[in-house]
């Protein structure tokens, strides 16, 4: 990748033009991935990715053990 995960910089962005051509095929070619799934890039954050409908769950600060399984 480009930059480091949590760097905050012009690195960071997805649309970078810099860094290697290996790392620029890594980060675009998750960045495909994920928006073929649903999800949406974050513009500052290469790493960062939201589910297209995420607006409509709220945010829960629970332990993943206390996740009841359906």
């Amino acid at each position: 990748m480009p930059s480091p995960f949590d760097e905050m910089s012009d690195r960071a962005s997805p649309t970078y033009a810099g860094g290697t051509p290996a790392q620029r095929e890594r980060r675009d070619f998750l960045s495909a991935a994920m928006v073929r799934e649903g999800f949406l890039i974050e513009p500052d954050e290469w790493w960062h990715f939201d589910y297209k409908d995420w607006k409509d769950y709220r945010i829960l600060d629970i332990p993943f053990r206390e996740i009841k399984k359906k």
